[in-house]
């Protein structure tokens, strides 16, 4: 695992590379922004993405300053999960490959400001993380 993330970093790890269906044409929620999770060590961008621009991308942009180091910083400012596709109108579906695990995951938008990412390592070690919108 990353040293000073946690599991939280891994758990929002899980989504990247998310692979199933196509947006809907209106989605009643929008998860594109600056996101963190409950501990407040990382903020990450999510952004439309693709060729078509119909999948979820999410950069690393920030790490608190007393949780950084090597294994950690070197993410930063790279897309942590890519091409993230839409199951249902507020939720993604998919797996992502770091460090050389693979981990499946869900994220599901509860409101405009709260989402949720349920994932699975190995089928055995599976977690939920809450992310919060960043307004400032």
């Amino acid at each position: 695992m990353i040293a000073g993330f946690g599991s939280a970093l891994v758990r929002l790890v899980a989504v990247a590379g998310m692979t199933l269906g196509v947006m809907a044409p209106a989605m009643a929620l929008d998860p594109t922004g600056v996101w963190e999770p409950d501990n407040r060590e990382s903020r990450y961008e999510f952004t439309y993405c693709g060729e078509n621009g119909d999948r979820l991308c999410a950069e690393l942009i920030w790490i608190r300053e007393d949780v950084q180091d090597a294994r950690n910083t070197k993410y930063l400012n790279t897309y942590i999960f890519s091409d993230a596709r839409q199951i249902a109108g507020n939720q993604w579906k998919g797996n992502v490959s770091l460090e050389g695990i693979t981990i499946g995951g869900t994220l599901t938008l509860h409101n405009s400001n709260e989402m949720a990412l349920n994932a699975c390592a190995l089928f055995v070690f599976c977690e939920k993380i809450h992310l919060n919108k960043v307004t400032e």
